[in-house]
């Protein structure tokens, strides 16, 4: 739950990054490197909540 509310705190734009991310991992098991470093962009700021969620 902590980690859905902190994401629901970044903007649209963002929570739609995080949205693709998860799909991407859930689909494939993997993203790309280029789509990593994407995401890191976006998860810096929440890194500590979106580690937890992914455990």
């Amino acid at each position: 739950m902590e980690v859905i509310e902190e994401i629901k705190q970044l903007p649209r734009e963002e929570q739609r990054k995080v949205a693709a991310y998860l799909h991407a991992v859930e689909t494939c098991g993997e993203v790309s490197e280029e789509f990593k470093r994407l995401a890191s962009e976006v998860f810096t700021p929440v890194d500590k909540p979106v580690r937890k969620f992914a455990q």
